[in-house]
């Protein structure tokens, strides 16, 4: 058994750096809220990727595709100066980001009693390298254990992407559990991959399909904890 973690907004408050940049770029610019806005830039972000693994859109220019089509959802624009002006502040407070307490007691947990464990997330080396980095996971993960979609060649919820950190594990799909906050990217994903998952449903969701195909959905960080724990002890 293997516990396999996604990392944004899983390990750490993915919307924080969004919202210091917001703080100081867009507010009063819109009356949609930050938290809507970081929502669509999630979505608008898998969106992008896809597109920049196409070649169709430059590295360089994807955070402001992003952003504009966000912006233009919630009806105003951004230009070039202002996106790259929130890019920076972004950027700076991402690179300030902590884990949450809750992940680093899981961590520790699964460190003292010898569980092992993966992540998988999503991203380009560059960007979730920093993350990785910011977050001190080599305390935790071993370097060849931190797997980047951009490095695989696939990005979830693309089941290849899952099939290949199974076969560098060598493990079987029912052996893997995944821990992740999106359900489209995370618990779809995994579940075509044959393994099973856990949503962590922090920023309470309502699951897009009639039933949920998350082996468990937990609201918080206790909850979590809980739950890995009994699937541990119950081996």
């Amino acid at each position: 058994m293997m516990f396999i973690f996604d990392v944004d907004d899983t390990m750490y408050d993915l919307m924080w750096p969004f919202r210091k940049a917001y703080e100081q770029i867009l507010s009063g610019r819109t009356k949609t809220g930050c938290e809507k806005l970081f929502q669509r830039s999630r979505i608008y972000s898998d969106v992008i990727l896809q597109k920049e693994k196409q070649g169709l859109i430059r590295p360089e220019d994807a955070f402001y595709e992003r952003m504009k089509m966000t912006c233009e959802e919630a009806g105003f624009s951004i230009s070039r100066e202002e996106c790259d002006a929130f890019e920076r502040e972004y950027r700076y407070y991402q690179s300030r980001i902590k884990l949450y307490d809750f992940m680093r007691d899981i961590l520790d947990y699964c460190r003292e009693k010898g569980i092992p464990t993966a992540l998988l997330t999503n991203g380009n080396r560059r960007n979730q390298g920093r993350k990785l980095s910011a977050l001190q996971l080599e305390r935790w993960f071993e370097p060849d254990k931190m797997y980047i979609s951009g490095d695989l060649g696939y990005h979830k919820p693309d089941v290849r992407a899952f099939q290949k950190v199974q076969e560098c594990l060598r493990i079987l799909p029912e052996e893997a559990w995944y821990i992740g906050d999106s359900y489209e990217s995370d618990i779809v994903g995994a579940h075509s991959a044959g393994w099973h998952s856990i949503w962590l449903n922090h920023r309470e969701r309502e699951c897009p399909d009639s039933r949920s195909l998350a082996d468990m959905e937990v609201r918080d960080g206790e909850e979590l904890f809980c739950r890995m724990r009994d699937i541990w002890n119950n081996l």
